[in-house]
């Protein structure tokens, strides 16, 4: 219990207003389930937390294994759900992670609309699960006014073997693809990340300052290049190639700073898989950084009506591979002849990597 401590002096109080329950039938083999709740308040005694508004759960299908079928197969849809996070829970959730910047996140968002976020679930006799999800919209706000937004995810997993304990190498072996999703970051929210992280900028940049003007964006830094600090307009513009995010510096508005700050860009992304620097270019590979291999292809990344865009382009339908045998099938195959080679097992795959 001591464990569970620090969690309940972030939330120890649960209040629930007006639920509403409703059963259905889908078949012989499937029943259903809506549910609505006006409000969940997530708080302590002495402090309001995060309060969930207007939820709308429906477990459209929910279907166990029969002789005909041994799969188990779920599909719930979350038509709606507004999650409105209250100054007081910010301190206390910094808290519990360790970490002041979490204690600072109040100055990015207090609500979160998300809409129309469906999840079907398949899970084999071999404990072998194919996840799909696609999410309408979700929009970050802060005192009413747009953040960010995520729109049109389609997320799939397939193959997650929930037999192994390493979920981490689970995930890894699995088939994760990403497609359609498209994310605008608002200029405000650019802004306000940077004060967010402020003390994990070097000390040579007194400050960053983000502008967002048609294509190009703005990055007005004072930085310290002698014994004054100067400030130093950057134009820079966007693109994606080869599933890698691209920065072209248009033009450095000090011609003496020019040199130190393509430096500058240089000895930082120097032994950094993940950045490459070559004159006036920046390209910036994420994926080596992330544990699993994702199927994705990224359409766009550019500035467009004042915001960060990040778009990821549609996929070729997957093609599931055979599922491994169960582990009393597997077990009785090893038993006839363990000397014997699998030929297929010796052609397999390799597992995916990136589009």
């Amino acid at each position: 219990m001591k464990k569970l401590q620090p969690v309940f002096e972030v939330i120890n109080t649960i209040l629930l207003q007006q639920l509403q329950v409703g059963l259905s039938s889908d078949g012989d083999q499937a029943i259903g389930v809506k549910a609505s709740i006006d409000q969940i308040l997530l708080k302590t005694e002495a402090a309001d937390g995060i309060n969930l508004e207007q939820i709308q759960v429906t477990v459209e299908k929910l279907q166990i294994p029969h002789p005909a079928d041994l799969n188990l197969y779920a599909t719930v849809l979350l038509e709606n759900v507004d999650v409105n996070i209250l100054p007081p829970f910010w301190a206390r959730a910094a808290r519990l992670a360790k970490n002041p910047i979490v204690g600072k996140l109040g100055i990015l968002l207090d609500r979160i609309e998300v809409r129309n976020v469906r999840v079907e679930v398949k899970l084999s006799p071999a404990k072998v699960a194919d996840i799909q999800v696609t999410m309408e919209s979700c929009r970050i706000k802060l005192v009413g006014q747009l953040m960010q937004e995520t729109t049109n995810l389609k997320l799939e997993v397939y193959g997650f073997d929930l037999r192994q304990k390493d979920k981490k190498k689970a995930l890894g072996d699995a088939v994760i693809r990403l497609a359609d999703v498209r994310v605008r970051v608002l200029e405000m929210m650019m802004n306000r990340v940077i004060e967010v992280v402020r003390e994990k900028i070097p000390s040579k940049v007194g400050g960053l300052e983000i502008a967002l003007i048609d294509s190009t964006m703005r990055i007005d830094a004072k930085v310290k290049l002698g014994p004054l600090p100067m400030q130093v307009p950057v134009e820079v513009q966007l693109s994606t190639r080869d599933n890698m995010f691209g920065i072209y510096i248009v033009k450095i508005f000090v011609g003496m700073a020019r040199p130190l700050i393509l430096k500058a860009i240089q000895t930082f992304a120097a032994g950094r898989q993940e950045i490459s620097a070559s004159g006036d270019n920046i390209w910036i590979n994420p994926w080596p950084k992330i544990p699993v291999k994702p199927e994705l292809k990224v359409e766009r990344f550019a500035i467009e009506s004042g915001a960060l865009l990040i778009q990821f382009g549609s996929l070729t339908e997957h093609v599931p591979k055979a599922l491994p045998a169960p582990l009393e099938a597997a077990a009785e195959d090893g038993d006839e002849d363990e000397d014997e080679i699998d030929e297929e097992e010796v052609a397999a795959e390799p597992g995916p990597s990136a589009v």
